[in-house]
């Protein structure tokens, strides 16, 4: 199985790739329970990663901000998958 050049030049990888649904499926990315943020170990690797802004952190009393997906703000183009280290991020109908 081949890459794209963006892939190359983003580091995007083949798993990350495979769990992007179709572009003409209406999805949100949605942080899940492995959110390092959850652990207590600050990560904004995927909000970096989100052209479109819409992922952002709420400021928690204890440990780090959490991610939150804004649907309105969310396009959908996948690009936060590949970024988070330990693929939290799910895409979900939206």
């Amino acid at each position: 199985m081949g890459f794209t050049r963006r892939q190359m030049l983003t580091g995007t990888s083949t798993r990350a790739s495979a769990r992007r649904p179709p572009p003409d499926s209406p999805w949100r990315a949605h942080a899940g329970p492995a959110c390092l943020a959850w652990r207590g170990i600050e990560c904004r690797l995927c909000a970096e990663r989100c052209d479109a802004g819409a992922i952002a952190f709420a400021a928690q009393t204890r440990g780090p901000a959490r991610p939150g997906v804004d649907a309105s703000r969310c396009t959908g183009c996948g690009e936060c998958l590949p970024a988070c280290p330990v693929n939290a991020l799910v895409p979900e109908p939206a």
